[in-house]
Parts: C-alpha cells; structure tokens; sequence
C-alpha cells in the first residue's frame, strides 16, 4: 500500500544505509589487518633474502632454511643429494620442492621398499651426497667411502671422502 501511495523511495540508497555500509566496510578491513598483521611481519623479516632462502624459511620455518643453507654449503653445485622417499619424509623426500631449494644440484632418491639398503648402498661417487633424517638412511645401507657431517641430531647429510 505504501507504493501505491509514492511514499516509498526506492532506487538510491538512503544517507543512513550508506554510513552504515561504510562502517561494516572499515570494521571488515580493520579485522583483517589485525588478523594479518603477524604474517606480515613474519613475511618482513626476511625482506633482502633470497628468493628461494626466503621461500624456504616462510614455507617450513627457520631451521628448514638453516639447513638449506648448510646444505647448499657443503655440496657442490655440481652434486648429487640423495633424498629419502616421500613415504617417509614428506617434505625432505619430496623431489620437486628439494630441487627448488638446492639447484643446480641433481636430486634423487631410492624406493621404499626391500631393495632400499642396497639403491643406497649403489650410490657411491665422488659427487654423491646422501640425507640423512632420523629414519634414512638405514643404518646399514651407509656407504663406507661416505663420511657423516651433522647439522642437528636429526639431520646431516653423509658426504664422499
């Protein structure tokens, strides 16, 4: 009945609905940049690295890009890591995203399975650098012409002599 009267405005919308959406619009940006402000900062912190350092360290956290660095360190560029299976390290076996971290170094890594002992055994060389977590490799698969170098208790890496 309102319409039929003209009373009703419909078409633009009135002062008050306008301050409201601009009040809902301020409370949402305030919001997220309070829920965002700890990732920003995080982010800021490595400002100047580079770009796979800084992935590294955002990615999976500092001591993942420390050793990275140590890593990069202690094999050539023209090295061979090789990395457990994904099955059993996730991240550190992951081929593709290890290899992004560490190029031009060739990355590889054994099968899981009954056979693994002996893949890592057969990688020998004076190039070939192997993993070391805390479940690869197996103990008795070490090569004995590999030498250990530790960067914590969990990883390390066995190195030619």
């Amino acid at each position: 009945e309102l319409r039929r009267s003209g009373k009703v405005r419909t078409g633009a919308p009135t002062r008050v609905t306008t301050w409201v959406l601009a009040a809902v619009v301020v409370i949402q940006l305030a919001l997220l940049g309070w829920s965002q402000w700890p990732g920003v900062l995080r982010v800021a912190q490595y400002q100047g690295l580079p770009a796979t350092e800084r992935s590294a360290r955002i990615a999976f956290g500092d001591q993942f890009g420390d050793f990275i660095q140590f890593l990069s360190a202690e094999i050539p560029p023209n090295g061979r890591l090789v990395v457990p299976p994904m099955d059993m390290e996730s991240i550190l076996g992951d081929i593709g995203l290890m290899q992004y971290f560490l190029f031009p170094r060739q990355i590889v890594n054994c099968p899981s399975g009954d056979d693994m002992p002996a893949c890592v055994q057969s990688m020998t060389g004076s190039n070939t650098h192997i993993l070391r977590t805390g479940k690869f490799p197996p103990s008795d698969a070490v090569p004995p012409a590999k030498d250990y170098l530790p960067y914590s208790a969990d990883w390390g890496i066995y190195s030619p002599r």
